[in-house]
């Protein structure tokens, strides 16, 4: 395995003012929507997306798509089933917020 792919390890998760927080070793490309697939799946990574919007209260919902209080530290995104899944990223989309877990993939 090159330098370059350094097996990826689970961070302590340190949310700011919106509760965002991003691994730093998420791949910077300049476009910030895109979730780079290919990225993880290099990285021997399997990738599992939580949206806010489905999985989040119901009030912090309301709130943040009908009254503009872009605060989701409230929202603690529910854990795929399995092991070792650990949060990747907790972001903005366009349609609101979304949790990236990851794990490493598991030989077949």
């Amino acid at each position: 395995m090159s330098e370059e792919k350094q097996l990826i390890q689970p961070l302590q998760v340190e949310r700011d003012e919106y509760g965002f927080w991003t691994h730093p070793a998420w791949p910077d490309d300049g476009d910030e929507c895109a979730l780079p697939k290919t990225w993880f799946a290099e990285h021997g990574l399997e990738l599992c997306l939580v949206e806010m919007e489905s999985d989040g209260p119901e009030e912090m919902i309301e709130a943040w798509m009908d009254d503009g209080d872009y605060d989701c530290n409230q929202w603690q995104p529910s854990k795929p089933s399995g092991d070792g899944w650990f949060i990747f990223s907790i972001h903005d989309t366009e349609d609101g917020p979304l949790c990236v877990w990851v794990r490493q993939k598991v030989a077949a």
